[in-house]
């Protein structure tokens, strides 16, 4: 478990009781998903469904009101319709022990409705003057594998521990985030999940925060629309840049985007080239899409980070080594390695006679004639040379060249 247990966040992710507030026999209703993946993995903690019917659900007893409850509980999940949370609220603060809520229900400032708003304002000063903080509301709850706990309304999937955690502002994204790490081909696994919904109280600086003080993530992945403390959120992120990776996928590039953005949450996209020179100068890699987002968590997690921007291209192929440096010419802020005279001179003597060394410097084409110890045998060459800080190795299959064997000199090679 992480040390940072005096977060006021810290209860959400490590709760030892979860009281469900709206809990259903309906499998369509969010109050059944919530207890069906409590109750999956299973949460090794209490789980109380409150109904005002009663009766049982999933093999738990369910309690007519919080006030039945006689145990302490951590964490609420409201998921009851959105006219009720107002007197859940109520009774949570009756009760005096409730700290941290979920409010899974729709229906308030994102309705963008006057009845929808003063839901939430009160919510909101009651939960200020009680000292509860307040994920949501229209959240669809928090994930933490390290104590196999699911509070989601998200379809079930496979709690694989890893060292990925992941918030966003969309539920949907969230959740797509969610199922595309559990449907790759061996499930990736992540440390915590977290959708923040409405953000009314707990927003992208505070699980921010959080997650950069997790000594279970290494890697935050963050879903954003707007968020009006930007600059907080730079500043947040260039102190955690050196110990963690941190990855955007920030929308609203353009006026449409933006005015999305702001229909989805009503938050204000902002300049999309102001964020991304703010990005850089924190050390806070954006992705374009989920695609980029997954790649780029699946680089982070398999290797070390870059010492700095110099990279080599070591290609079988001409036409993938031409089109890596097309998309190299892309990004400002890398550049082609410079390999030494005497590292030429070291491939000259590996590769095959053909093959066309640094033309131009720092792009070396070893052709499809070049057997896989060639492979690795240059990789060492080009990645002791003090001018390269990363090397991208580009593949192709040729018939008289198992790809198993390119693959295997290349990890014995990594371990060497």
């Amino acid at each position: 478990m992480s040390d940072h247990v005096n977060h006021d966040l810290h209860k959400f992710f490590y709760p030892e009781s979860v009281a469900v507030i709206g809990a259903s026999q309906n499998p369509g209703k969010a109050g059944y998903q919530v207890i069906n993946n409590l109750v999956r993995v299973p949460f090794a903690g209490k789980v109380y469904p409150v109904n005002p019917r009663g009766g049982e659900l999933l093999g738990l007893t369910c309690y007519k009101s919080l006030a039945e409850i006689e145990e302490p509980i951590d964490l609420a999940m409201i998921t009851v319709p959105a006219p009720l949370v107002p007197g859940i609220f109520d009774e949570i603060v009756a009760r005096g022990d409730i700290k941290s809520v979920v409010v899974v229900s729709a229906g308030f400032a994102e309705t963008k409705t006057q009845e929808g708003k003063e839901r939430e304002d009160y919510i909101v000063n009651l939960a200020k003057e009680n000292k509860i903080r307040v994920f949501g509301p229209n959240c669809t709850g928090v994930i933490n594998t390290g104590i196999q706990m699911d509070t989601t309304i998200e379809p079930s999937v496979e709690l694989k521990t890893g060292r990925v955690s992941v918030f966003s502002q969309s539920g949907a994204v969230a959740g797509s985030i969610l199922r595309m790490m559990n449907d790759q081909p061996v499930p990736m696994g992540f440390s915590k999940w977290a959708h923040v919904g409405n953000m009314c109280d707990v927003d992208v600086l505070d699980v921010l925060e959080y997650y950069g003080q997790d000594e279970d993530t290494k890697t935050i992945c963050i879903y954003m629309e707007g968020f009006e403390e930007g600059r907080r959120l730079i500043q947040l992120a260039s102190q955690l840049a050196p110990d963690k990776h941190i990855l955007v996928l920030k929308v609203g590039k353009n006026e449409l985007g933006a005015k999305a953005a702001f229909s989805h949450t009503g938050s204000l996209a902002g300049n999309n080239e102001i964020y991304d020179a703010a990005f850089r100068k924190a050390g806070i890699v954006r992705v374009d899409d989920l695609f980029d987002m997954l790649n780029t968590i699946k680089a982070f997690e398999m290797q070390p980070l870059p010492r700095g921007n110099r990279l080599c291209i070591l290609t079988e192929a001409g036409g993938p080594g031409s089109m890596a440096m097309d998309e190299l010419g892309k990004h400002k802020d890398l550049d082609l390695a410079s390999i030494s005279r005497e590292g030429q001179e070291k491939l000259k003597n590996i590769l095959p006679d053909i093959a066309l060394i640094c033309e131009p410097d720092g792009y070396i084409d070893m052709t499809a004639a070049a057997m896989a110890e060639a492979h690795a045998e240059a990789l060492d060459v080009v990645l002791d040379e003090d001018e390269v800080d990363a090397v991208l190795l580009i593949t192709v299959p040729p018939t008289f060249l198992p790809p198993e064997d390119v693959a295997q000199a290349v990890i014995q090679y990594s371990y060497s």
